[in-house]
């Protein structure tokens, strides 16, 4: 009997022997795929799911059974390039298996897997190329079958596939009438049940590869948080009385009245939830609080235990849930995050994500397959894997089958993109068995804009849970701030705003936060600022946060500012739209540049965030440096001006806080209205994933890839600075991981960290982005990623405003995803 392997290793002597048998990893990647399988998925077909992906294991890597691939591995003995290639020959016969019990859709399915699972998904319609008479893919693979006759019988006994031979043939035209077939019946279901089995498939075969174990869910428990915070009993007010309360009791009334909602008898036949409360109300531990104690219902009722998925959209955000999130579950589970600031090695990776000779280590595999009872990630990796191509980011997908999914400040994502995220958000509840929650302040109108595009004209149905019933009510009980707008002409110049703004608002007793649009107004502005307390004798200290500074620097300002406001220094922090969401600073006052409502709304957050008595009504004036159209559009500045106009109109030049709610929501109407804001783009990206257009080089189409929660634009360069000696050693690390001369483990455990802490993402056309593009040899780390070398660092960058942009004559928006 022929010993047959899968992988291979080197001794220390460089040779190469084989590590895993075939057989055994055959049978190990069907079972770790049968395993993860979730038996409450929702899709309708003619076989069921589980007999599809026995088989989709089982076939994944025939081709590995031929000389050609044997040889090659195991570099004993003479092969060729093109016939030593394995996941064709595995598709095509798993297909004829399917095509001849006359199941073609199924066998079209199969074959797509099989032939993917080492790269990013592409069209299905290229799967017609394939039936062309006497074209070079059928000679491979009548070559390659070649190779294994003699081995056939062992082969069919291995699979338990006695009627295996009759199966090597590959496709005949018929293959492309069952694509003609598909493209006549476009249908969502076809999208989520490809993704989902190609999910398990390239999932199980990579942790198998890597031995890496799958993860058990432990059965947390669902009083967690009331170990960490005290346990509420609901008690109902009315709107009067809310108005009455203090800060934390109307957090426990917010917590209390969410809770409610799992004592209704149908709360496991919910799928979406809404949870609207106003910033600083507690909303990230009432939403874990619910999860939990959902988990424990479902643990009883639905006999599994839900994993649960937290995506938010900043990185500074992320690294403060971490830090709740494991305080609450402590030693009773384990949370991962999944996160990364720039990663340089995430962007230097093939655009094609061919994998099929790529290794894998344990601890990148439990980070990339999510092995863990909760998952803590940004919205880039969360919704980029719900719609996308990505083998790399798919392996995660089946993860979302029967879990508990929170995405808190959804109002950062770009409206255009609402009704295709509300509408996969919608059939991956429907299909997959996903709760989802979407948690926000400002209530953007995600599964409203889904159903009248997208959800109403499939025939479907969309119900949503909110579950904070009375947050009106909670809105209105808030005095914490008001807006003032002051926009009845452009401000010239950064002299003019100290002059007539700033001055004649602010005394030196008061901290303040000012948010700029573009990264060149804030450093401007913060020059000038600087120098009006320095003139005057102000002792206030002045701070600078953007993404114009590397994130080590980001981490370290909040902290700074967070200490000074603590201990009663009244600090003035000039900043970009990072400091928007999620970050826990508690301002006296504050100046916005005209942006979007919900934007405008999110800085009043944080401003009097504590609800503190003595500071009632605390103003955040809203200025107009002409920049909004620059980096939003037009639409969203008109409609944005228009709002605050009118609400500033009826209460007296100024916007309490109680009526943001009424502000938000005449806004998004007006914004969202038929005719006002065009969202082709989102309907045609859910037409792709109909018609399962994966990928395409005609872009037009608006194939599945072309989704992006960051529009890259291709404007921008990674630059990393060595900005300290730590900066160095990661710098080095990164030479002998690219050098080969360091592991990938290594360099990620030690050194990753750092290294990706000293990256900025910044606009080509800077003049000393220009310099540094002159001499590549000198400043380039790899292609796609430019370095400052520690001895030029002052000629480039400051470490207080970042990234010299002193000659910069473009305007530049602030990216902050991550």
């Amino acid at each position: 009997m022929t010993i047959f392997y899968s992988h291979s290793k080197q001794n220390p002597d460089g040779t190469t022997y084989g590590s895993k048998h075939l057989v055994d990893h055959t049978m190990a990647v069907t079972d770790k795929a049968l395993r993860s399988f979730h038996t409450h998925v929702t899709m309708q077909t003619n076989l069921p799911l589980t007999d599809v992906l026995r088989l989709v294991g089982l076939y994944h890597d025939l081709g590995k059974y031929t000389t050609h691939f044997q040889n090659y591995l195991l570099k004993s003995g003479e092969f060729n390039q093109e016939l030593k290639q394995h996941a064709k020959f595995g598709g095509f016969a798993l297909y004829q298996k399917y095509h001849s019990l006359g199941l073609d859709n199924v066998a079209l399915w199969a074959a797509y897997l099989i032939i993917h699972h080492h790269k990013s998904l592409t069209d299905i319609n290229d799967l017609k190329g394939y039936a062309v008479e006497d074209s070079t893919e059928e000679y491979i693979f009548n070559q390659q079958a070649k190779t294994i006759q003699s081995a056939l019988e062992q082969i069919a006994v291995e699979l338990n596939e006695p009627a295996l031979e009759s199966y090597l043939k590959y496709p005949d035209k018929k293959l492309i009438k069952t694509v003609r077939d598909l493209e006549r019946k476009p249908n969502i279901q076809n999208y989520f049940l490809i993704s989902y089995l190609f999910s398990l498939l390239i999932e199980s075969d990579k942790l198998d590869a890597s031995d890496t174990t799958i993860y058990t869910r432990k059965p947390l428990s669902s009083t967690l948080v009331d170990l960490r915070l005290q346990p509420v009993l609901f008690q109902p007010y009315t709107p009067e009385e809310l108005t009455t309360l203090g800060q934390n009791e109307l957090r426990s009334y917010v917590r209390g009245a969410v809770m409610q909602h799992l004592e209704k008898s149908d709360i496991l036949e919910k799928r979406l939830f809404t949870l609207t409360a106003p910033t600083g109300i507690g909303k990230t531990l009432t939403a874990l609080d619910f999860a939990l104690r959902l988990k424990a219902k479902i643990r009883t009722q639905e006999q599994y235990e839900a994993q649960i998925i937290y995506a938010l959209p900043f990185i500074n955000i992320i690294e403060q849930a971490i830090i709740e999130y494991k305080r609450v579950i402590g030693d009773h589970g384990q949370v991962l995050a999944h996160y990364q600031f720039a990663d340089a090695l995430e962007q230097l990776s093939s655009k094609k994500d061919d994998e099929e000779n790529q290794s894998w280590n344990q601890k990148t595999m439990l980070l990339d397959t999510w092995q863990s009872d909760v998952v803590i990630t940004t919205f880039v990796q969360f919704l980029q894997t719900l719609i996308g191509n990505r083998n790399k980011l798919l392996k995660k997908f089946h993860h979302y089958a029967g879990a508990i999914v929170i995405l808190d400040e959804v109002q950062t994502i770009r409206l255009e993109q609402l009704p295709l995220i509300g509408a996969a958000l919608f059939y991956a509840a429907k299909f997959l068995n996903t709760r989802i929650i979407l948690m926000t302040a400002t209530k953007p109108k995600t599964f409203e804009l889904a159903n009248r595009e997208i959800i109403a004209k499939e025939g479907d149905v969309l119900s949503v849970t909110e579950l904070l019933t009375e947050h009106e009510a909670v809105f209105a009980a808030f005095k914490r701030t008001k807006i003032i707008p002051l926009i009845n002409q452009p401000i010239v110049d950064e002299t003019e705003f100290v002059e007539s703004y700033f001055t004649p608002n602010w005394s030196v007793n008061r901290s303040c936060l000012i948010v700029c649009n573009l990264v060149k107004r804030s450093v401007d502005l913060f020059t000038a600022i600087r120098e009006y307390l320095g003139d005057k004798g102000y002792q206030n200290k002045v701070y600078y946060l953007s993404t114009n500074i590397i994130p080590a620097h980001r981490l370290r300002v909040i902290d700074q500012v967070k200490l000074d406001l603590k201990t009663g220094f009244k600090p003035i922090l000039i900043a970009t739209q990072c400091v928007e969401a999620g970050v826990d600073l508690d301002f006296d006052m504050g100046f916005r540049d005209v942006g979007p409502i919900d934007s405008i709304v999110q800085v009043a957050g944080r401003i009097n965030r504590e609800n503190s008595e003595d500071r009632q009504h605390s103003p955040l004036y809203v200025i107009d440096f002409d920049d909004c159209e620059k980096i939003y559009d037009r639409t969203t500045a008109t409609q944005s001006r228009q709002a605050l106009t009118k609400g500033a109109d009826e209460n007296n030049d100024q916007i309490p806080e109680e009526k943001y709610l009424t502000l938000i929501g005449e806004y998004y109407d007006n914004l969202s209205a038929d005719g006002i804001k065009s969202f082709k783009t989102a309907r045609e990206i859910f037409g792709s994933m109909k018609r399962l257009n994966y990928d395409n080089e005609d872009k037009k189409t608006y194939p599945v890839s072309s989704f992006q929660v960051i529009d890259q634009k291709g404007f921008a360069v990674s630059v990393f600075i060595e900005i300290d000696d730590e900066a160095s050693t990661a710098k080095d690390a990164f030479l002998d991981l690219i050098y080969k001369k360091m592991s990938k483990e290594t360099f990620d455990t030690n050194y990753k960290l750092a290294f990706n802490q000293r990256i900025i993402t910044i606009p080509k056309y800077l003049s000393k982005v220009k310099e540094l593009q002159m001499d590549n040899n000198r400043n380039q780390l790899v292609e796609g990623l430019f370095i400052v070398n520690r001895d030029e660092v002052q000629n480039y960058y400051d470490e207080i405003t970042g990234f010299d942009r002193r000659k910069e004559s473009a305007s530049t928006s602030e990216t902050c995803f991550f």
